[in-house]
């Protein structure tokens, strides 16, 4: 029996061990091959001309998972953040961000950093609130980590900036005969790569710090602009193309050669690279999407003459001999925003401002001998517009101004001036070497855009009081006859020379307003440009200048990689 019993176990397992043998000399199947990139095209909604101005051409930036992204545009004249959703197309404005620029995200994805005002701030997403981190006037750059360390660049010439989860602030680093530290950008929790510039050969590129002891850093890419660190790779800019420099998690020291993942990239002012990226997905800009032309049109809207070249072009006002005008431009060696004089006769412009800052918003003084604009965005300046005597300073802030106009008396310029409690106000600052501003309209909403009217009675501006920003008109010197002018949104006013009529812009579209005192009698629109108008003005004979985008010069679409990787 033991032997039938020793038998019949040995048939079984002879016969189960057949499959299993089988089985195991089968290969286990290939493991699906990773997901091919796919590209796609990214533009802003209808309405929104993309970038916070001629120092923030791109200022794209996605969230950690991403699927969202947020960034500087400009509707109706104003610039403010936009979140646009990657999954269902939606795009909506971000509340209290008016004027940001640079924005970045908190590692969890609940909060969005930008710089505005003179300042970095936060908006909690879930709240809709935002607040004051910590003094940034000229800003060069910041990021989070995960324990809430938020590391910034105040400025163009210094050091990096620590603020702690505690809100304690302190330098991060020291500059060492270097000239500066800005973009940084978070490797991992407790290293942080930013761009170090330095006159000491080799010494410029970006270097990555650890924040135990930062004064131990250590070179990882030659380059003299803004790098971006994720998933352990360096993405930055060669030439035209956008470079991924893989990083050992280890060591952090550069391992294998830099790949190229995108071509015609391009590059901001300041040293920052126009592209942004999380673990899957990567979006970059091309160069050179900025350029404007300025064109002369009749009231109807047809052109009179031929347009400018293709220049950078901000804002602008048309001198009272209705031939020169003040255009606010980057300069094409430097790369920096200054104030140039140019007509439609002579194509060389003249420049007036001589910094190497950010140099804006000129306006005529009524004899057309002498220009005001804002330098360094904290000082009134004036200079004869033959551009032969030197500058002057009028006045300096310790919050950003912009001025807007100039009375036809020549005793008073407006300005505007930014408080965190009231956002945009204005003030009157006479053209005067140390005379003190005053207060025009302070409340608690932007008030911008402010002209003085022909006889010196009334000021109209654009303010959001109602949610939207509308045109308004108040009595001058002393207000208290306040009139809202328009319910449909409008911008960017400007009177007729005979005072009896305001214009106004309400996106592409040039309306005029009828008036009898402050009381509006007709309005009408006048024509529609069909491009995006960045700045326009009117002169006294009635012509107006518009800045429109350059024929052939569209603004490219961004670039979209969807589960991009340099492995």
């Amino acid at each position: 029996m033991q032997r039938v019993l020793t038998a019949v176990a040995l048939v079984a397992a002879i016969v189960f061990a057949v499959p299993a043998i089988r089985h195991w000399r089968e290969r286990p199947p290939a493991p699906p091959p990773p997901p091919q990139p796919l590209r796609s095209a990214w533009t802003p909604a209808d309405g929104l001309n993309a970038g916070g101005g001629g120092d923030y051409l791109f200022g794209l930036a996605l969230a950690p998972d991403g699927r969202r992204l947020v960034f500087p545009a400009a509707k109706s004249g104003v610039v403010s953040l936009w979140l646009h959703d990657l999954r269902n197309g939606e795009t909506r404005a971000l509340p209290g961000t008016d004027g940001g620029v640079l924005p970045f995200w908190s590692t969890d994805g609940s909060r969005v950093g930008f710089f505005a005002g003179g300042h970095v701030r936060a908006l909690d997403l879930a709240k809709g609130q935002a607040s004051d981190l910590a003094e940034a006037s000229s800003p060069r750059g910041a990021a989070w980590n995960g324990s809430g360390d938020l590391i910034f660049a105040p400025g163009p010439n210094g050091v990096l900036m620590r603020r702690d989860a505690s809100g304690s602030i302190k330098p991060l680093t020291t500059l060492d005969g270097d000239t500066s530290h800005t973009w940084p950008s978070f490797v991992d929790d407790t290293h942080v790569a930013f761009l170090v510039t330095s006159s000491q050969a080799g010494r410029s590129g970006i270097w990555i710090a650890d924040l135990s002891d930062p004064a131990k850093r250590r070179k990882a890419v030659d380059t003299d602009a803004q790098a971006i660190a994720v998933d352990h790779t360096l993405l930055y800019v060669r030439d035209l193309a956008l470079m991924a420099q893989p990083l050992d998690s280890s060591t952090l020291e550069p391992t294998g050669r830099a790949a190229v993942v995108g071509l015609n990239a391009g590059r901001g002012p300041l040293g920052q690279i126009f592209a942004t990226a999380s673990s899957d997905v990567l979006v970059y800009g091309a160069p050179g999407t900025a350029l404007r032309q300025l064109l002369w049109v009749s009231r109807d809207g047809k052109p009179v003459g031929s347009p400018s070249e293709p220049i950078d072009a901000w804002d602008l006002r048309i001198a009272p001999d209705n031939r020169r005008f003040v255009v606010t431009e980057v300069d094409r060696q430097l790369r920096t925003l200054d104030v140039f004089i140019r007509t439609s006769s002579q194509p060389a412009p003249l420049r007036l401002s001589l910094s190497t800052d950010v140099d804006e918003s000129g306006v005529w003084s009524p004899d057309g001998l002498r220009i005001a604009w804002a330098a360094q965005r904290r000082k009134v300046m004036i200079r004869g517009a033959g551009a032969l005597l030197p500058e002057q300073t009028i006045a300096t802030f310790d919050a950003p101004v912009q001025v807007w106009d100039w009375s036809r008396d020549g005793r008073s310029l407006l300005i505007g001036r930014r408080h965190n409690d009231t956002g945009d106000d204005l003030w009157i600052q006479p053209p005067v070497e140390g005379a003190k501003a005053q207060p025009y309209a302070t409340a608690p909403f932007n008030q911008t855009f402010g002209v003085f009217s022909p006889d010196g009675r009334w000021i109209a501006y654009a303010s959001n009081e109602s949610g939207q920003f509308d045109i308004y008109v108040d009595s001058y010197p002393k207000p208290g006859s306040r009139a809202r002018l328009t319910t449909n949104g409008g911008t960017e006013p400007r009177w007729s020379a005979d005072g009896r009529e305001i214009y106004f812009r309400r996106g592409s579209e040039i309306h005029a307003l009828v008036l009898d005192g402050s009381e509006v009698r007709s309005t009408s629109k006048l024509f529609d440009a069909g491009a995006a108008i960045r700045a326009y003005d009117v002169s006294r004979d009635g012509r107006f200048l518009l800045n429109l985008p350059a024929d052939n010069h569209a603004p490219a679409a961004a670039t979209i990689v969807s589960h991009w990787s340099v492995k």
